[in-house]
């Protein structure tokens, strides 16, 4: 298990409201989470987003009923309700909170789980009743297929059957939500971690083992958000696949910046070229003589031009004043 997800619905007998949301995240992080406050009025012309589904579906249905309401004017108490939510997180520690939720979740303790929820739910609304349904993942249940069957971009498929890739292997890049690296922030030659899929019989996939490669090549797709990828999986094997722009992908964050660092050093030693180098490669350079002294003809020749010049500046003003 590497991340959790909690999906929750409460209601209080002290106010009437009904809260609904979720937090997901991982061990010694802070919570990522949404959600909605819901009055007795609003339930009788809202429909309330099902716990039980999956919790992309769920999210997306909190996500979007957050949107609708938000736009809504005079209704303070959603923002008011989530900024709440956010200070009590704060009060008993970000990572703390989710520390505890993982473990909880691990241990598949229910009533650990309510006991937070009622902790920060508690100065707001008093005593809840309150239901949930917790979800674990490990970093290759979050792969690209999941947002694939979400938006339904099927046709971005042909990407992978182009004639320059028809003998590469399709990886899925393993998702960080939380950590991770939007797709479209990675350069060529940084590190990816991803998951080697293997075709066995006809419509059947086995996934590999976990590895990291190196990006060899990102193509924007015409109208869409979608990248095509090609990696270098080492051995001489090449990778493919077709990500989401802003998908965050896991990455090995100290090797990157290590790379980083290196990058930009490189590009300061190439153009940062100092007056001294440049006088030193002109002094090298035969053809330019910098070194040359001016002779004493030079300075009477220039010193006669410069009085010549001189006595043709009064004349011509002299001239001019008879006028």
């Amino acid at each position: 298990m590497d991340f959790y997800a909690l999906k929750f619905l409460a209601t209080s007998n002290l106010t009437g409201e009904t809260y609904v949301g979720y937090m997901f995240g991982k061990k010694a992080q802070t919570p990522y989470f949404n959600v909605l406050l819901l009055s007795r009025a609003q339930l009788r012309e809202i429909d309330l987003p099902d716990i039980t589904k999956d919790y992309l579906d769920f999210k997306s249905d909190i996500d979007m009923l957050y949107y609708q309401l938000s736009k809504e004017k005079n209704n303070n108490l959603l923002t008011q309700f989530k900024a709440y939510f956010y200070s009590m997180l704060k009060k008993m520690k970000f990572e703390v909170t989710g520390t505890k939720i993982f473990m909880a979740i691990e241990d598949e303790d229910v009533y650990v789980l309510k006991s937070i929820l009622n902790d920060i739910l508690s100065e707001w609304a008093g005593d809840t009743k309150i239901r949930l349904v917790a979800q674990k993942f490990d970093y290759k249940d979050l792969t690209w297929i999941t947002a694939v069957k979400e938006k339904g971009e099927e046709g971005l498929k042909e990407y992978l059957t182009r004639e320059d890739v028809k003998n590469a292997t399709e990886i899925y890049p393993i998702i960080d939500p939380i950590e991770g690296y939007s797709v479209s922030k990675l350069d060529i030659g940084e590190p990816i971690i991803v998951l080697p899929i293997e075709n066995k019989n006809e419509g059947e996939k086995k996934m590999g083992e976990v590895v990291e490669g190196k990006i060899i090549s990102k193509e924007l797709i015409p109208s869409s958000d979608y990248i095509f990828l090609k990696v270098d999986l080492g051995n001489g094997v090449l990778g493919k696949a077709v990500v989401h722009r802003e998908l965050k992908v896991s990455v090995d964050q100290n090797r990157l910046q290590i790379l980083r660092k290196s990058q930009e050093k490189t590009e300061h030693e190439n153009e940062t070229k100092t007056i001294g180098d440049l006088y030193v490669q002109m002094k090298n350079d035969k053809s330019i003589p910098i070194d040359k002294k001016i002779g004493s003809l030079d300075v009477l020749i220039i010193a006669g031009f410069s009085i010549i010049g001189i006595l043709l500046i009064i004349l011509i003003i002299i001239l001019l004043g008879s006028f």
